[in-house]
């Protein structure tokens, strides 16, 4: 079915960051319009004698993701828990640090915690997930993104693999898109699902020790500026992570 296709697609091209989520793919593709690639901000510098901020627990994270009230009228939870996911891979060497963060089923290498959510606004689309993972530090947040904007800017082509052996490509092109939270950067995945061109635009931002992702999916073409608007909120929504907070204590009994 085409929405399971598109939604497949947006998991795939998720970052996983499971993107966290799961929140792919569809057979060979139209090629995407080009796009100038965004280079990742530095992660910001702490101010000397400022305390460490904690990491983000599981529940923070879950506290803090998008809700169907953070977005346009229209849009309702996406509750199918159906795993379309198969393995992405590339012949491209420049591509692996991104398709292993897709592999990485919403659990990047070196996150603590992670929790995801996806909304649909109608049976074709769009689809809008988006997913949080939790570091230990800041440069420990910002390492992973620096390599995985490194493939976006390199790689262009990924292929997914199904549990029965179906194989599906998928062309990847750079996004321009607004700076967002301390560093950020995006892409635009594009295959044919049924005979129809559906379109992810992807993107991953750091907000001090928390990675967040956006992927907005739509047959056709995106709505850049829900994109945007998706992204704002959901940066606004993990700003205070990023300030310092007392790291939990832990007692011993005598």
């Amino acid at each position: 079915m085409a929405r399971d296709r598109a939604a497949a697609l947006a998991a795939a091209a998720l970052l996983a960051l499971g993107a966290a989520a799961g929140c792919g793919g569809s057979k060979s593709s139209a090629k995407p319009a080009a796009a100038a690639p965004q280079p990742a901000v530095p992660p910001s510098t702490a101010v000397p004698g400022d305390p460490p901020s904690a990491p983000p627990t599981a529940a923070e994270l879950r506290s803090r993701l998008l809700a169907p009230a953070d977005l346009p009228a229209g849009f309702v939870a996406d509750d199918d828990s159906e795993d379309a996911n198969g393995v992405m891979s590339s012949t491209e060497p420049d591509c692996r640090a991104m398709t292993d963060l897709m592999n990485s089923q919403g659990h990047p290498a070196g996150a603590l915690a992670s929790a995801d959510a996806s909304f649909t606004k109608s049976q074709f689309g769009p689809n809008i997930a988006t997913g949080l993972a939790g570091f230990a530090t800041p440069e420990a947040a910002q390492k992973l993104l620096a390599s995985v904007t490194q493939a976006m800017r390199s790689c262009t082509k990924i292929t997914e693999t199904d549990k029965d052996g179906s194989t599906y490509d998928f062309l990847v092109t750079p996004l321009a898109f607004p700076p967002a939270g301390d560093a950020s950067a995006a892409i635009r995945v594009v295959a044919d699902v049924d005979d129809l061109q559906a379109q992810v635009d992807l993107v991953l931002v750091r907000v001090g020790s928390t990675l967040l992702y956006v992927a907005d999916t739509d047959f056709g073409s995106t709505d850049t500026e829900l994109t945007q608007q998706v992204v704002t909120r959901a940066v606004a929504k993990v700003s205070d992570l990023a300030t310092p907070r007392s790291a939990p204590t832990t007692v011993s009994s005598l």
